[in-house]
This record gives structure tokens, sequence and C-alpha cells, in this order.
């Protein structure tokens, strides 16, 4: 894949940077360019991350739990000390969750809502108040195909994760209609299935092995098949990107056509 320098020189801030979509992202992002400050709760994830970048260098991250306040303070903090401005956001960290709302607990509430929305929230605020005084910035939320519809998988549903993704579309849509015209861009991608860790065997119940699982995933697909972080991670790039610059408060779907059926 050519590299351009789409994004050269600009500071990204990246959650739950550690695996799937999100080190898809980071690494698409370094070869593009981008200054790293990369979050995640599992430090080991995170050097190996950085170290398979081009210049790992220059690079850093914060460890910590985004949807604690403090830890998104850190994280502004991080790369205003380090490059003194913040160019792009991915509110990346988020986790799945599959249960009907009359067996979800009210802690189980908190935490989904907690992880997935409460720290979009959180970057979010934290991060604004420099783009303004930049007059520049965009921000990208991981919105979902959830994020349109209802669903089930393995005879249960998937309403707490969906609500979570149905309010990432809406913070989109709200912080890019109030901050356009200080030119900070907001949008969110919204990925189809897509093979990443965020699905275990604790979620099938041990009904069907993991390979049963993504095959049932994948033929839910018009294409026939799930996507891959790589391919939701140029989608993210996209967005960050100047190419997308008469863009904001939209969701983009990469969905093989789920959405379209």
């Amino acid at each position: 894949m050519a590299h351009t320098g789409r994004l050269q020189g600009k500071v990204a801030i990246i959650t739950g940077a550690g695996s799937g979509i999100g080190r898809a992202t980071a690494e698409r992002f370094a070869q593009e360019g981008a200054l790293l400050v990369l979050n995640d709760l599992d430090e080991a994830r995170l050097q190996a991350v950085i170290q398979s970048t081009p210049n790992p260098d220059q690079h850093t991250y914060v460890i910590g739990d985004v949807s604690l306040e403090e830890t998104a303070i850190r994280l502004s903090e991080a790369a205003i000390q380090r490059h003194d401005r913040i160019d792009v956001l991915v509110n990346n960290a988020g986790i799945h969750y599959i249960q009907d709302i009359t067996d979800i607990s009210t802690e189980e509430f908190d935490r989904c809502i907690g992880i997935n929305l409460k720290s979009m929230f959180l970057c979010c605020k934290a991060v604004i108040p420099q783009m303004q005084k930049q007059r520049s910035g965009s921000i990208i939320n991981l919105g979902s195909i959830s994020s349109f519809v209802g669903q089930e998988m393995l005879g249960r549903s998937t309403v707490l994760y969906n609500i979570t993704k149905a309010g990432a579309l809406q913070l989109t849509k709200s912080l890019a209609t109030r901050y356009a015209a200080e030119g900070i861009r907001v949008n969110a991608i919204c990925p189809g299935g897509t093979r990443t860790n965020q699905i275990t065997e604790e979620h099938t119940q041990n009904a069907v092995t993991m390979d049963q699982f993504w095959q049932f995933a994948g033929d839910s697909h018009p294409m026939g098949r799930y996507g891959e972080p790589a391919e939701i991670a140029n989608g993210i790039l996209f967005l960050a990107s100047d190419e997308a610059s008469f863009m904001t408060g939209a969701p983009l779907i990469i969905d093989g056509g789920y959405l379209a059926r």
C-alpha cells in the first residue's frame, strides 16, 4: 500500500490502541507520518504497537482507563506537553456486550456505558479546548452498524452495546454542528462485523466455536465475509486526513453491505 504522508507531522491520540481496530489505526497513521499518543490498559501491547512503527521514538503512550476523567486529561496533556498540539482524536476504546435487558445488572450497564460512551465524552471534553486554540482538529468516534439497527446474536440481544453506539453517533452530530465554525470536524466510523478480540468464548457461552461464530458473522453480510481491522483503519485515516476537509457530522459506513439490505 502506498504511503503518501497524509498525516505528516499531525499529532493523533488513539484510545484502545493495543489491539484490533485501534492497533491497525495506529500502525496506519504512523505509516502516513502521524505522531502518536496511544492509550490502552495493557502497557506491553502499547509498547509492541509503537515498536512496530517506522519511527518508534516519535511516539508515546498513556496507560489507563479512559472511562475515568483523569486518564482523558493525561492523554490530552501528554500530547500538548510533547508536541504542543492535538490534530486528531480517535475514540476507539470499547467492549462488546451480548445480553437481554432483563438479565443486565446496573453494574454491567454502568461499565459498558462508561467504556464505550463516557470515554468518548471525556476525551472529547479534554481535547476540544486545544483544538479551539488551533482552530483545527478532527475527531473520529467509533460507531457501528449497531448505531442504526436492533440486533441479536446467539439468541440474545445486543441492546446495551447498541445504546452506546447510537450514543456515539449522536455525540458526533452534536459536536460537529457546535464546533464546525471553529475548524473542528467530528465524524463517526461505523464498521460492520470486524474480526477483533472483542468477541470471546465467554460471549458464545460455548454454543459455538469462535471459528463457527465468525463464519456466521461473515455470512450475515452481503459480501459474505467479515471485515478486517486494516480495512476500518483505512476509513479512519480518510476521516482524519485533509481529504475529508468538507465532511463533518457524518457516519462513514464500512460494513460489507450489511445496512443496505
